[in-house]
């Protein structure tokens, strides 16, 4: 027994483990066989919390967690039918149990102290807060649904941030395995994109329908925004791997490729601009610049020959982005929304539950969003809200210019995506990018000691 323990830690600890729960939560999401994924991260999770001194291991589960959901099941709506909800509050509950009983059993190696000691902190705090006092004037229009989304929003940023700050070990590999972690739920995700073309996207005349792209935790905008989000963890490994860095620069192009069949106009526009710095990056950085530079250089000619060649076939297949070109989509009606919220409530905004940026709710669990990171703080928490996010981004730069290095530098090409998508879309108010979010910086804050590392070394 005492073998086995020893060997199911050093699993868990390991890079295989990562590899077995991304796995699981593609077979899960292509088969529409929630209770399978769910069952193996329950246990599996049990495992870890139990077994392992430090948090490294659940970094891939809580991020995938939600990925893993179809929308062949989704659609169904089995899971709001009373016999889910409750398996749901009860799965809830354990996680929280045998999470508590880990910081218990292993005290002595989370950093408790790190909780308060940490660059990020009143930043945090500030935003959280700020969450928390959302419509607080507003008391005419204030809903269970104002403390309910910002409980959530506290937990998929603050909480998770506090979480692996405590729980996460400050030495060894764990900035290359959280780049490893992201990158797999990268491959995941692109993996899920292409594979759905064979049972949910369709076709017609060539041309994707773009409200066929859907998923069970999202439709194309979300696709396209994760793997933007995700996109320079390919770049990390092209630009330090001292091996076969050229196959990571490849999946990074396909999954470019996902971004732009995804039809998000948003992420293809951060994308490009997010692609184009990696790949000067990786000409200029790292252990393979002249391999990079090769590679750049190819990918450039060869793109501008095959849309010439190409073109009326890409045309045909991307007929969505031509025919909306730069039109708003009603944006700017949805931002006028969110402006008048504030100016009728400018201290402490109308409340999450107060936005109506459209005429139909993105999800009968989450509040309607005003597709914009500024607008959506002004509109629902305030100045309040918007002054405490400026303090919080300013301590992010701030810690990262101070720890800049080449791991760094890739994370906060990482967070520079999520939030640049954030302008003309709901993503850092999505939950599932902001745990992301938290963990990257997290780590950052945690392990990154270096202060001036050069950009022509690999990371340490």
């Amino acid at each position: 027994m005492e073998r086995f323990l020893h060997k199911t830690k050093d699993f868990l600890n390991s890079y295989y483990y990562p590899i077995l729960i991304v796995a699981t939560a593609l077979i899960t999401h292509t088969f529409s066989i929630e209770p399978f994924g769910i069952a193996v991260y329950g246990i599996t999770v049990a495992f870890g919390f139990i077994l392992c001194e430090d948090l490294r291991f659940f970094i891939t589960p809580i991020i995938t967690f939600i990925l893993m959901f179809s929308q062949k099941s989704v659609k169904s709506g089995i899971f709001y039918k009373t016999p889910y909800i409750v398996a749901i509050v009860i799965f809830a509950v354990y996680l929280v149990t045998i999470m508590v009983l880990h910081f218990v059993i292993h005290k002595k190696s989370s950093d408790f102290k790190g909780f308060y000691k940490s660059k990020l902190f009143w930043g945090f705090v500030a935003l959280c807060g700020a969450y928390l006092l959302n419509g607080f004037f507003n008391f005419d229009e204030y809903t269970f649904g104002n403390i309910a989304f910002a409980l959530v929003m506290i937990i998929s940023t603050g909480v998770i941030f506090f979480l692996f700050r405590t729980g996460l070990p400050d030495a060894g590999d764990t900035k290359k395995y959280l780049f490893f972690v992201l990158y797999l739920i990268s491959i995941m995700a692109t993996l899920q994109f292409f594979l759905s073309f064979i049972y949910q996207i369709e076709l017609v005349n060539g041309e994707i329908v773009k409200e066929s792209v859907m998923f069970g935790w999202g439709m194309w905008n979300n696709m396209g925004g994760l793997l933007a989000f995700l996109l320079p963890s390919h770049f990390y490994f092209a630009c330090t791997a001292k091996r076969f860095g050229f196959l990571f620069y490849g999946s990074g192009l396909v999954s470019y490729l996902a971004i732009v069949l995804s039809l998000s106009r948003s992420s293809l526009l951060i994308s490009t601009l997010i692609i184009g710095v990696c790949a000067i990056v990786c000409c200029f950085a790292g252990c393979n610049k002249k391999i990079n530079r090769i590679i750049t250089v190819g990918i450039i000619a060869v793109g501008i020959i095959g849309i010439i060649v190409l073109w009326s076939k890409i045309s045909n297949i991307l007929g969505d982005y031509l025919s909306r070109g730069f039109d708003d989509n009603g944006r700017f009606d949805i931002y006028r929304r969110g402006i008048e919220n504030f100016l009728n409530h400018p201290v402490f905004g109308g409340g999450f539950s107060s936005a109506k940026a459209q005429e139909y709710e993105f999800a009968i669990f989450m509040p309607d969003r005003y597709h914009n990171t500024f607008v959506q703080l002004l509109g629902t928490c305030g100045i309040v809200g918007l002054l405490a996010y400026l303090f919080h981004r300013f301590q992010t730069v701030v810690l990262m210019w101070k720890k800049r290095s080449i791991f760094t530098l890739f994370s906060a090409l990482c967070i520079a995506s999520l939030l640049l998508t954030s302008m003309l879309d709901n993503h850092f108010f999505n939950i599932y990018p902001t745990f992301i979010y938290a963990i990257i910086l997290a780590v950052i804050d945690k392990c990154e000691a270096n202060y001036s590392s050069p950009l022509n070394a690999e990371s340490k």
